[in-house]
This record gives structure tokens, C-alpha cells and sequence, in this order.
């Protein structure tokens, strides 16, 4: 399968009304959903080909979503920089496009469910507040649990009671989280009026079906809120799998505020083989100048994850 080019296939919307359709009984349906804050480097583009290969070895989907609900850290052209390297490299999408700054009325209405069934409350607590009051723990300590008014915007926040929360990562194995004791009641709902990041991204994988989630390590920490979040919208859990980070030679994760260099939006089989290395592969001398489609293909073929298992970086040379 793969989806039509980056000029044709960037439909904001997938139904006249906004919704997305109702979700197709596949084998599997997995993501990518970059937030545009800047262009894929070799970390962004690693985890892309990672949850490309298991989906497509899965005889699945694989679905992009661009998770741009955070305008300020957002530029202009981050986001067709994104679509234009993918493409580049051959890594085609199924279905239409997502963006979450279209699906902003979806996310609205299911914070004020949440309310509605008194599972969440508003608060007007800034980020300085929560930190001043913690001696800079940022969990929240609850101060807004009961109270009834407020002089200036407020969030809104989901209620966490005590307990411990446990999953299994595909790669990771067993976690245990106490959210109540590390998060306390989270935001789903911004005091300037946006989604947080936790509502957008349970309520998009819930409409798109989407039942693997291939990631990196870095936002293993959020699942536990995001199967919490699931569980009180009465959603299925999907399968994790948390890759290893890719970490520069300090052992600093690679990422765009550590100055990681942009892949840039021509193919490159040198990176794409690099990819596969890091990715546990070992790519045949035939196949180091291979076009993409050629390379994915044989990697598709080889792709196992399980060879990942247990690890939670990957420092480069």
C-alpha cells in the first residue's frame, strides 16, 4: 500500500464533517505523528522507519498524523519540510492525513465529557504556580480539586486517585507507574485555550484505530497518563513498543534542541542505510546504494524488533 505524493495526499480533513471514519478491522494499524517543530533528523527519521517496517511486515497500515497544536513552536514550513522527507525517502502513508489543528472541536468536546462526568475540574493554577508549590517537583498537589471559583483561565485537569498502573512494553517489558504520587491530576485541557498533548494524541489513535504505537523512550513516561486518560474514555489499550533513543557521544539525546542536523529532503541511501544499522539490521554490500523502495523492501522482509528488547538508547559514533 502507499499513499498518493506529498502535493495530492495532504488533506486536512478526512470527512466533510470532520471526523474521521470509523475505524477497518486490520491486522494492524500503527503511526508516525511528528509535531512540526522543525525538520526529521536522524532520530525522527529512525523512529519513522522503525514504525514503518513493523507495520508493513504486520501487513497493516501506517498512518502520519502532523500534531500541530502547539502554533508557537511551530514554524511556517515545518510540517511540508516533514511530509517532503518522508516522501523523499519512500516511506508513503496510507489513508489521508491528520492534522490535530483541524480536529480541535473533538478534543473540546470530550475535556467537557470529562467535567460533565465530574472525573476532571478546572484550574487555574499556572505552570509557576505548580512548581512554587512543590519546590519545583511540578506534580500537582491538588489545589484546585474543590474550588469553585476562578478570576482568571483555567485548565482542566483529570483527577488521579492512588494507585499503581501497570502495562507491558513490546520492548520494555513490565512497567509500574503511581501516577498519583509522580503526575497528579493532569492537564488535558489548556489554560490558553489548546488540547494538551495527552487528549489530542488518545483521542487521534482511538478515531484512527490505530492499535501499535512505535516510539521512542523519551515518551515512555507518558504512557501511563495515556492508558489512564483511555480507561476513563472506556477505549481499548493498544500494543507498545518503545525504541530505543538515539544519544550523542555524552550520551544527550538527539533531538532538535541539542542541534541534531536535519536528514534534509533529498534521499539519501547512505542514511537510509545508517537507519537500518542502528535499527539492528545488517544491510547487504548489494544494497548500500539501493533506492528506497528497494531497501524498505528487503528491510521489511528482515525486519525484527525483538532484537531491540531491553534497550533504551543507542549512542552514536
Amino acid at each position: 500500500m502507499s499513499s498518493p505524493s506529498v502535493n495530492s495526499g495532504t488533506a486536512r480533513t478526512t470527512t466533510a464533517s470532520g471526523r474521521l471514519p470509523e475505524a477497518r478491522h486490520l491486522p494492524y494499524v500503527g503511526r508516525f505523528a511528528p509535531s512540526p517543530t522543525g525538520p526529521l533528523h536522524l532520530g525522527s527519521l529512525t523512529t519513522a522507519v522503525a514504525s514503518y517496517l513493523h507495520a508493513r511486515q504486520a501487513g497493516g497500515e501506517w498512518l502520519v498524523r502532523i500534531e500541530d497544536i502547539d502554533p508557537l513552536r511551530e514554524p511556517p514550513d515545518a510540517a511540508t519540510d516533514i511530509l517532503k522527507t518522508l516522501d523523499a525517502y519512500g516511506l508513503h502513508w496510507d489513508r489521508d492525513l491528520v492534522y490535530q489543528s483541524t480536529r480541535i472541536a473533538e478534543y473540546r468536546t470530550t475535556a467537557q465529557a470529562l467535567l460533565q462526568r465530574g472525573v476532571a475540574f478546572r484550574c487555574s493554577c499556572s505552570r509557576k504556580d505548580v512548581e512554587e508549590s512543590t519546590n519545583g517537583t511540578r506534580r500537582y498537589p491538588g489545589t484546585c480539586r474543590s474550588r469553585a471559583a476562578h478570576a482568571g483561565p483555567t485548565s482542566i485537569r483529570v483527577l488521579v486517585e492512588p494507585g499503581i498502573l501497570r502495562f507491558r512494553d513490546g520492548l520494555q517489558g513490565p512497567i509500574e507507574a503511581n501516577l498519583h504520587d509522580t503526575e497528579g491530576d493532569y492537564v488535558v485541557y489548556r489554560r490558553d485555550d489548546l488540547p494538551a498533548y495527552h487528549l489530542a494524541v488518545v483521542v487521534d489513535d482511538h478515531w484512527q484505530g490505530v492499535d501499535a504505537i512505535v516510539r521512542g523512550t523519551d515518551l515512555l513516561t507518558t504512557t501511563p497518563v495515556h492508558i489512564h486518560l483511555r480507561g476513563l474514555l472506556g477505549m481499548p489499550e493498544p500494543r507498545y513498543f518503545h525504541l530505543p533513543i538515539l544519544t550523542d557521544r555524552r550520551g544527550v539525546k538527539l533531538s532538535k534542541q541539542t542541534g541534531a542536523v536535519p536528514v534534509g529532503n533529498e534521499y539519501s541511501a547512505t542514511t537510509a542505510v545508517r537507519v537500518l544499522e542502528l535499527l539492528g539490521l545488517a544491510v547487504p554490500d548489494d544494497l548500500r546504494g539501493a533506492p528506497g523502495r528497494e531497501l524498505w523492501g528487503w528491510a521489511i522482509r528482515h525486519w525484527r524488533i525483538e532484537e531491540l528488547i531491553g534497550r533504551q538508547s543507542i549512542h552514536m559514533d
